[in-house]
């Protein structure tokens, strides 16, 4: 097989003045707007969205650009957020978890947070009669995972179950 010399080789190339353009302009527009997703760096870098995916892409994978990810917002999937790296030898704050339109983190929860929220969410509505469903909508969780905490939190005191068929549950004024 004859090779084709007008074809670039695969992969980044750091010698390539364009790939070279391509990711200092869209490092100069991370560093400008952090914690942006890709239609608003390819929007402030002048560049198309696949050309900045790609880059950051790249650049996430040499260490100088971290990717959170968007999440969901119920059904629909929420757009990844890029922020630059830290610089190694600067200490810095944790990063904030993304929040959703619900208010609440995305992400997996530590063990028992979970029922927190959930007892937080009866508190808030002491009189409501409230099921798995409108819970798990509010606090932008899993159906399932809502009426698990909810049965777990009649079985210890601190929440009650008031009807049967449909499910409802409200906070246990004693607890």
């Amino acid at each position: 097989m004859h090779e084709n010399p007008t074809r670039r080789p695969a992969g980044p190339d750091r010698t390539d003045p364009v790939a070279v353009s391509t990711r200092h302009a869209v490092v100069q527009a991370l560093t400008i707007r952090p914690d942006s997703t890709v239609a608003e760096l390819a929007a402030a870098a002048g560049l198309g969205r696949s050309t900045v995916s790609k880059a950051l892409a790249a650049l996430e994978a040499a260490g100088a650009a971290r990717r959170q990810p968007g999440g969901r917002d119920r059904a629909r999937r929420l757009p990844n957020r890029w922020t630059p790296a830290p610089d190694p030898h600067t200490k810095t704050a944790a990063p904030k978890k993304a929040t959703t339109a619900g208010g609440s983190a995305t992400g997996r929860l530590g063990k028992g947070e979970l029922g927190a929220m959930v007892v937080g969410y009866l508190i808030s509505h002491p009189d409501d009669e409230v099921g798995p469903t409108m819970v798990a909508h509010a606090l932008n969780r899993s159906q399932g995972a809502v009426a698990n905490a909810l049965t777990k939190l009649v079985t210890t005191g601190q929440a009650e179950l008031t009807s049967e068929t449909p499910r409802r549950y409200r906070h246990t004024s004693t607890a």
